[in-house]
């Protein structure tokens, strides 16, 4: 089947559309948003930022859950986010970025994850609208992308043991908060 060179034309102009934005304003309308590493740049330098503890408001996290994620989330973490909700949000806005890392004192060394809220239907059977990413601090202060999607790949010999539903079978635990644990960034206290 032949398509028209208009119709491809227009194919490409709306993808790119869903797709555009280094931003949380690229979505201003609920659409989607794609993180890419430059969206994770200078996340050191943000205003917003706190030790990363779990909510007390959330369901108990069982520590042997911990256990089963690989020590995923060694404390003590500090978290920085890109926004701030509006108050009385029940969620985070589209294009809203969290990043937790470890504190060692080389931050090349440092443990860095990444949660972004994408929008629409992706991660529908974890936390919806959730895109997660696993970090690395590079020595020039940027950070690239180690991976990213609903969670670790399969067959994956990282800290994570390859389990692609790690992330989302914690995360949805804390889907009163739209799937954040964050003490410092509940809904309901902003």
């Amino acid at each position: 089947m032949r398509l028209g060179r208009r119709f491809l034309l227009a194919l490409l102009v709306s993808g790119l559309a869903c797709t555009a934005g280094g931003g949380p304003s690229g979505a201003p309308d609920g659409g989607t948003f794609v993180a890419f590493a430059s969206d994770f740049k200078g996340f050191h330098d943000r205003p917003n930022q706190a030790e990363a503890t779990p909510a007390s408001t959330l369901p108990p996290f069982d520590a042997g859950a911990l256990a089963a994620d690989g020590g995923v989330h060694p404390v003590p973490q500090r978290e920085y986010w890109n926004q701030s909700p509006a108050p009385g949000s029940t969620t985070f806005p589209v294009g809203f970025i969290v990043v937790k890392e470890t504190d060692e004192p080389d931050p090349t060394a440092r443990q860095v994850v990444a949660m972004v809220k994408r929008g629409g239907t992706f991660n529908m059977l974890g936390a919806l609208g959730w895109e997660m990413f696993d970090l690395k601090n590079n020595a020039d202060g940027s950070a690239s992308i180690q991976w990213h999607g609903y969670g670790p790949p399969a067959g994956s010999s990282d800290m994570y043991g390859g389990n692609p539903n790690v992330c989302n079978g914690c995360h949805k635990l804390a889907a009163s908060n739209d799937f954040i644990w964050s003490t410092a960034l509940q809904l309901s206290n902003l």
